[in-house]
C-alpha cells in the first residue's frame, strides 16, 4: 500500500495556466516491493499546452526520482534521478498457446452478445476518426472466446522480453483480468504482460510488457501496438510491433530540501484574553502572522488589492487589506489558497495557534450593548408597506396590493450591512514582509445572538440572560450529518397522576403522559435554545462559529400516542386537572379565559364536545363554536367563563352564503370589524403546494428545504399574495387587541382572548396538505385554501409569541395519532407551532421565506450565506433534543379482537383493458403487469382507469351485500382515494345504486359534517336512529380523528392509497383509515375487504403492486413510527 500525493505547478505563483504535475507516492511504491520508499514522477505539460502542433492524449511521465528509506527516516544518498529516454521501436513474435476460457466467457457473454454487437449499425460520425487498426474495434475477434494460456515472446535483440509467460488465474483484480508472468531467474526479472488503461478514454488501451504486474507503478518497459491476447492464436498476427521504452540516470540532477522562507510567528499572549480586554470590538486581534514573504510573494498576493492606505490599523501607507468578500474576493481567496493557505494550516494543525481549534470560549455581554442588540453588527430591516394597484382588465376593475419600500431607507440599510465590522480581515504589511489574519468573534457573537433576541417578543432584558461563546474550526475537518430516524420517547419513566372528577380512570400509560404534559405546563421541562453565525475564511478554509444559547421551559409539545389510545381523554384529564387555577386566573377586563381552546378539523368538533360529556359528566363548560354565526352568539362573559372552547381550524377561512361564495368570509370579516381595520383578503389558493400528506414515520432523514416539499414554483407573485394575506391578519389583530370589550359584548373575535391554554388536535391536518387530492376532489372536508387560513390562524409562520394570532397563558399542545414528521424542517415547524420553541435554524425556516419579498430574499443571501456541515449538524441535534424532551409516544393496550384482511379481485371489461393500455402508451411499457413505479408520473393515468372501472363498482355492491346478508343492520364504512378518482367513482356508484349512504363534502356546514358522522359514532338507540343510512362513505383524506368503533367493525377500501413513491406514507393513511374502528373500545372482530382490479383475464395489475407495498411488514412498521 501506498499514499499517493499530487502537485500541481501553476504559472505566476498559481494564478496561470497549469504546467506541470508532480506525483508523490510514499510507502510500498512498486506493487513487489517489500521495502517501503519514496516514489516522485514529474509530468510536464508542455506538450499539451504548446500553441503549435499540441500533443493530445495521454501524457508520459518527464522524470522520476526513488529514495529509499533507512530506518524511520528518507536516505538522501540513494536518491536517483532518471529522465525518459528516447524509445525504440522494433516488432516481436508473440506467439500463443494452451488456450483458455476469455475474460468475456467468465463474465457470462455469449454468442448472443456478439450476434448483437455484430449486427448493431453505428452511425458514421461516430466512428469517422476511430484509429486505425489490425483488429476490429466494433466487433468481437474471430477468436473471442479464448486466450493463451501461455504466450511465447521472442525477437528481441537485447533479449530483455524473450521467455515464456504464463496466464495468472486473476480475476478482476487486473484491468480485463489480463495478467501473464514470466518468471525470475537469475539473471533476468520476472516480466509481466497486462492491459494498461488509458483511465481518460482519449485512446485505446494498450497491452505492455512490465517488471511489475501494476500500471500504478508506471515501470513498463515495452509497449505492444495493437495487439490483444486473441492475436496470439491467429498466426497471421504474430508479428506485432512494439516500443521499447526506456529511462536514464541524471546525474547533474540531486536532492535538495529548501528551509520553508514564510514562517508562522508565534504570538505570546492568549487570543482570548486579547478579546477580554475590548469586548466593543473596536480593533480586531492578530490571530496569526506569516513573515518571510518575498517581494515576488507579496506582489502576487496583492495583484487584485488597491494599494494604498485603507481601514484601520493602517501603518505609514504600508498596510494593503486584502479584500476576500467583496468584487475581488474570489481572487484573493485563490491567491491566498495557494500562497499562504498551506503553512498557516500547517501551523494551526501543530497546535500553534493562541487559541485551540474547537474550543469554544464564553463571552461576557459588552457593557455598551447586549449581544444581539448591536445595529452596527446586525443592522435592522426597514419596514415594508403596501400600497394599492388599480386597473381595468376586460371591462373590470381590478385591485392588486404590492409591497412597497423606501428607497432610501433600502439603500442606507444595505450600506450598513457593506459596514458591517467583518469578522476575518487579511493584510499585508510590506515594509515588514509580512502576512496579517485579524479575527474579531465578537461580531459573530452579535450577529448569532440577533436571531434569538429579535423578533420573538422578549424584550431588551432577555438579551443579557443569552450565553455567548465561540470557536475556530476548520472546514476540512467537519463531517455531514449522520442519517437517522427520529425517535419518540415514551412516557414509562414519569410517576402516574390523577384527575379529581373523571368519570372513568386513566390507564396507566395514560397517567403517566398526564405527568409529563404537566412536568411541561408547571416548567420543569426546560430546552435549550440555540443559534449560530459562521464566517468563513475564504481561501484558507477557517470558520469562526459564533453560538448563542438559553435554557428555556418549554411552552407546549406533543402528544403523538398510537392511533385509538386516547389522546383526547388524556388532554380532557389535563385540563380538569387545572381546573379551579385556570378558572381563578379568569378576567374579563383583559379578555383572559379560564377555557382551553381546542382547534380540530371541521370533522370532529362535535366528537370532542362529546368525550367531554362522556368522561366529566358535564364538570367541564364547553362552548362550540362551529361557525361565525355561533361566535356572534356568545358574549364575551360566557367565553371567558367556559372551560373549553371547541374551534374548528379553518373558521378563518369560513365561506360567506351557506359555504358557496367565494371571496366573502364571515370570520375575517368580524375581525376587521371589531378592529376597526382593513378588510383582509381570502387566503390564498395558489402557489404553496405542499408535499404529500406526511402521514407516517417520525423521519427517515433526508435533506430538509423548500425544493424539497414546498413546491412554491419560485413566482414572486404567489410570495406577494401570502405575505399580504398575513400582513392584513396580523395587522387586525394588533388592532383588536388595542380594543376594550365589556362583558356583554357579542362576537367578539378569538384573537382577542388570552386562553389558558391551546390544543390543535390532529395537528399534522394544519401542517401538512396534499396538494392534489384538494384540487381534484370535494371530498375533503379541510380543504388547501382553509390550511393555509389555519396556519396563519395559528400563527406557524410567527415567532413573536406576544404577536401571535392565538395566545395560550400555559403551554401550546399537539395531538397526532399519526406521526407527522420526516425531516428537520417540519420539526422546527412544529416546536414554533407549539409555543415558539426556538431550534436552530428557526430564523431561516421557509415558512418564513414563502412569503418574503425580492428584496428579502436577496438581503437573506447577504447576511447569511452557504451553512457549513456543522451548521447542520447542529440543526439536526437540535430538532432531536426538541422531539426527546416534548414530543411522547405511547402504546396502546393489545386489542382484544381480531383482525381479518381480505381481498376481492375482479377483472376490468375488454374495453376498459383497452383504455388502460392506451392511458399509458405514452411510456412503451403497454402492459397490465407494469408497475407504478415504472409508470412513473404516468402511473395517474392508469390509476384513473382502474378506480373508475365498472368491475370495481360491482365488487362494491357485491361486498356490501354479503355484509348485509348476514348483518342487516350493521353499519359499514368506505373508504376510497379521492387523488385519482376513486371517490368520485364510488359516490358516482352509490348514488346509482338503490343503496342509502351517507358523505361528507364542501357543501355540509360544519355541524353538518359533525351530525352525519356521529350517526356511526353510536349504536342506534331510536327508531330514527334505525332509519338512517347504514353506509359512510369516506375519503382517505377524511380519515383523521373519529371514534367509529362503537357502531362500526366493517371496513371497504375501494381502492387502494396511493399518493407517489413514498410507501410509508401511503400505508400509515390505510392504517390511519382501519385506525377508525380497528381501536380501544371495539367488541367485534374487524374485517376489511380490499378490491383489487386486475386485467381483461386476470393478468396482474396497479393494484395488485400497490396493495402488497402497503402491506408489507417493514412499511407498515415503519408507517407505525418508532416505539419505544
Amino acid at each position: 500500500g501506498q499514499w499517493l500525493l499530487t502537485y500541481g505547478a501553476w504559472e505566476d505563483n498559481g494564478s496561470g495556466r497549469q504546467v506541470a504535475e508532480i506525483r508523490v507516492a510514499l510507502g510500498q511504491v512498486g506493487a513487489l516491493d517489500k521495502e517501503f520508499g519514496l516514489r516522485v514522477y514529474v509530468k510536464c505539460f508542455a506538450p499539451a499546452i504548446r500553441l503549435q502542433n499540441p500533443k493530445r492524449g495521454m501524457l508520459g511521465d518527464s522524470a522520476r526520482l526513488t529514495i529509499k528509506l533507512k530506518g524511520h527516516s528518507v536516505d538522501k544518498e540513494s536518491a536517483n534521478w532518471e529522465i525518459r529516454a528516447e524509445p525504440t521501436k522494433s516488432s516481436l513474435e508473440i506467439v500463443g498457446s494452451d488456450p483458455c476460457d476469455s475474460q468475456r466467457v467468465l463474465v457470462g457473454l455469449n454468442d448472443t452478445a456478439a450476434k448483437e454487437i455484430r449486427q448493431h449499425k453505428p452511425q458514421n460520425r461516430f466512428i469517422k476518426n476511430f484509429p486505425k487498426s489490425r483488429n476490429d474495434l466494433l466487433h468481437y475477434h474471430p477468436k473471442w472466446k479464448t486466450w493463451p494460456g501461455t504466450i511465447a515472446v521472442s525477437d528481441d535483440g537485447n533479449d530483455l522480453v524473450n521467455g515464456i509467460y504464463k496466464k495468472l488465474p486473476c480475476q478482476h483484480t487486473v484491468v480485463h483480468s489480463a495478467l501473464w508472468r514470466r518468471d525470475a531467474t537469475d539473471t533476468s526479472p520476472a516480466l509481466y504482460i497486462y492491459i494498461r488503461p488509458d483511465v481518460m478514454r482519449s485512446g485505446l488501451d494498450v497491452a505492455v510488457i512490465s517488471t511489475t504486474p501494476s500500471y500504478r507503478d508506471c515501470m513498463e518497459i515495452c509497449e505492444l501496438k495493437d495487439w490483444i491476447p486473441e492475436n496470439a492464436l491467429v498466426e497471421k498476427t504474430h508479428t506485432t510491433n512494439v516500443k521499447f521504452l526506456g529511462w536514464k540516470e541524471v546525474e547533474e540532477l540531486t536532492l535538495e530540501v529548501p528551509q520553508p522562507s514564510m514562517i508562522t510567528e508565534k504570538s505570546d499572549t492568549l487570543f482570548h484574553d486579547e478579546i477580554l480586554k475590548d469586548m466593543q470590538g473596536l480593533d480586531s486581534p492578530i490571530l496569526c502572522a506569516l513573515s518571510g514573504l518575498s517581494n515576488e510573494v507579496m506582489k502576487s498576493m496583492l495583484r487584485h488589492s488597491n494599494d494604498g492606505i485603507t481601514g484601520k490599523n493602517v501603518d505609514n501607507g504600508n498596510i494593503v487589506p486584502i479584500d476576500l468578500v467583496g468584487k475581488m474576493g474570489s481572487r484573493n481567496a485563490k491567491q491566498l489558497s495557494i500562497l499562504a493557505a498551506p503553512s498557516l494550516l500547517k501551523y494551526a494543525a501543530e497546535g500553534r495557534l493562541p487559541l485551540e481549534l474547537l474550543k469554544r470560549y464564553d463571552l461576557p455581554h459588552p457593557d455598551e450593548c447586549a449581544f444581539g442588540l448591536s445595529e452596527a453588527n446586525f443592522p435592522s430591516r426597514p419596514v415594508e408597506k403596501w400600497k394599492v394597484i388599480e386597473s381595468t382588465k376586460k371591462g373590470k376593475q381590478v385591485v392588486k396590493y404590492e409591497r412597497e419600500f423606501d428607497a432610501e431607507e433600502s439603500n442606507e440599510f444595505y450600506h450598513k450591512l457593506l459596514q458591517r465590522p467583518p469578522v476575518f480581515e487579511a493584510s499585508v504589511d510590506k515594509s515588514n514582509c509580512k502576512l496579517i489574519i485579524r479575527m474579531n468573534p465578537i461580531v459573530a457573537g452579535h450577529q448569532a445572538a440577533a436571531h434569538l433576541v429579535r423578533g420573538r417578543g422578549l424584550g431588551d432584558d432577555y438579551a443579557k440572560t443569552v450565553d455567548v461563546d465561540y470557536c475556530l474550526s476548520e472546514l476540512s475537518s467537519m463531517g455531514e450529518p449522520m442519517t437517522k430516524e427520529f425517535h419518540v420517547p415514551n412516557s414509562d419513566a414519569y410517576e402516574e397522576s390523577t384527575a379529581e372528577g373523571m368519570a372513568l380512570p386513566l390507564y396507566h400509560r395514560q397517567a403517566k403522559a398526564l405527568t409529563r404534559m404537566r412536568a411541561i405546563e408547571d416548567g420543569k421541562v426546560e430546552f435549550n435554545e440555540e443559534e449560530r453565525s459562521e464566517h468563513i475564511l475564504n481561501g484558507v478554509g477557517w470558520c469562526l462559529m459564533g453560538r448563542a444559547t438559553k435554557t428555556s421551559p418549554l411552552k407546549g409539545g406533543v402528544l403523538g400516542d398510537a392511533i385509538g389510545s386516547g389522546k383526547t381523554v388524556v388532554t380532557i384529564a389535563l385540563i380538569l386537572s387545572g381546573i379551579e387555577e385556570a378558572r381563578s386566573n379568569r378576567s374579563l377586563e383583559e379578555g383572559r379565559s379560564g377555557a382551553t381552546l381546542i382547534v380540530v378539523p371541521p370533522g370532529l368538533v362535535k366528537q370532542w364536545d362529546d368525550e367531554r360529556k362522556k368522561f366529566t359528566k358535564n364538570k367541564l363548560k364547553s362552548i362550540v363554536l362551529d361557525s361565525t354565526d355561533t361566535l356572534k352568539r356568545f358574549s364575551v362573559k360566557e367565553i371567558c367563563e367556559a372551560d373549553m372552547v371547541i374551534v374548528p381550524a379553518g373558521i378563518i377561512e369560513e365561506r360567506g352564503n351557506g359555504g358557496k361564495s367565494a371571496t366573502a368570509r364571515p370570520y375575517t370579516e368580524l375581525l376587521s370589524s371589531k378592529a376597526g381595520a382593513d378588510k383582509i383578503p381570502p387566503a390564498p389558493m395558489n402557489g404553496h403546494k405542499e408535499a404529500p400528506t406526511i402521514e407516517g414515520t417520525w423521519v427517515r432523514n433526508m435533506a430538509s428545504g423548500p425544493a424539497i416539499y414546498v413546491g412554491n414554483t419560485g413566482k414572486q407573485k404567489h410570495r406577494d399574495e401570502q405575505a399580504f394575506y398575513g400582513h392584513r391578519y396580523s395587522d387586525a389583530i394588533k388592532k383588536i387587541r388595542q380594543k376594550k370589550f365589556g362583558a356583554s359584548e357579542r362576537g367578539v373575535p378569538l384573537e382577542w382572548f388570552t386562553w389558558n391554554r391551546i390544543v390543535v388536535d390532529e395537528c399534522h391536518e394544519c401542517l401538512v396538505s396534499s396538494a392534489k387530492q384538494d384540487t381534484e376532489s370535494r371530498a375533503s372536508d379541510f380543504k388547501a385554501q382553509a390550511r393555509r387560513g389555519a396556519r396563519e390562524f395559528l400563527g406557524v409562520g410567527c415567532t413573536d409569541s406576544s404577536s401571535r394570532p392565538l395566545l395560550a397563558k400555559t403551554a401550546v399542545w399537539g395531538l397526532t395519532g399519526t406521526p407527522l414528521l420526516e425531516t428537520e424542517a417540519r420539526v422546527t415547524e412544529l416546536a414554533n407551532l407549539m409555543g415558539g420553541t426556538y431550534l436552530t435554524g428557526s430564523a431561516h425556516h421557509w415558512r418564513k421565506e414563502e412569503r418574503e419579498s425580492g428584496r428579502d430574499i436577496f438581503l437573506n443571501q447577504q447576511e447569511e450565506g452557504s451553512k457549513s456541515r456543522e451548521y447542520r449538524c447542529a440543526i439536526q441535534e437540535s430538532c432531536h433534543a426538541y422531539v426527546r424532551a416534548a414530543c411522547q409516544r405511547n402504546r396502546g393496550e393489545k386489542l382484544v379482537v381480531n383482525l381479518e384482511r381480505k381481498q376481492k379481485a375482479v377483472n376490468m371489461s375488454e374495453s376498459e383493458g383497452a383504455k388502460f393500455l392506451s392511458a399509458i402508451k405514452d411510456t412503451n411499457l403497454e402492459s397490465y403487469s407494469v408497475t407504478p413505479d415504472q409508470l412513473g408520473d404516468m402511473a395517474s393515468n392508469g390509476l384513473a382507469v382502474t378506480a373508475s372501472s365498472s368491475a370495481r363498482r360491482s365488487a362494491l355492491f357485491g361486498i356490501i351485500d354479503s355484509i348485509q346478508a348476514d348483518e342487516p343492520d350493521t353499519k359499514i364504512i368506505v373508504f376510497a382515494n379521492a387523488v385519482y378518482g376513486g371517490y368520485k367513482s364510488a359516490l358516482s356508484a352509490l348514488q346509482s345504486s338503490g343503496h342509502q349512504f351517507s358523505h361528507v363534502d364542501e357543501n355540509h356546514s360544519v355541524m353538518e359534517q359533525n351530525e352525519i358522522i356521529s350517526w356511526f359514532r353510536h349504536i342506534d338507540v331510536t327508531k330514527e336512529d334505525r332509519s338512517r343510512p347504514r353506509i359512510l362513505l369516506l375519503s382517505f383524506s377524511q380519515a383523521a380523528g373519529h371514534n367509529l368503533q362503537e357502531a362500526c367493525h366493517n371496513v371497504i377500501m375501494f381502492d387502494p392509497m396511493y399518493s407517489g413513491s413514498d410507501p410509508v406514507a401511503d400505508a400509515s393513511v390505510e392504517e390511519q383509515a382501519l385506525g377508525r374502528v380497528m381501536r380501544q373500545g371495539q367488541k367485534d372482530d374487524v374485517t376489511c375487504y380490499r378490491i383489487l382490479v386486475k386485467g381483461p383475464n386476470g393478468e396482474r395489475c396497479l393494484d395488485d403492486d400497490i396493495v402488497e407495498r402497503n402491506l408489507d411488514e417493514d412499511v407498515l412498521r415503519a408507517a407505525t413510527s418508532n416505539f419505544d
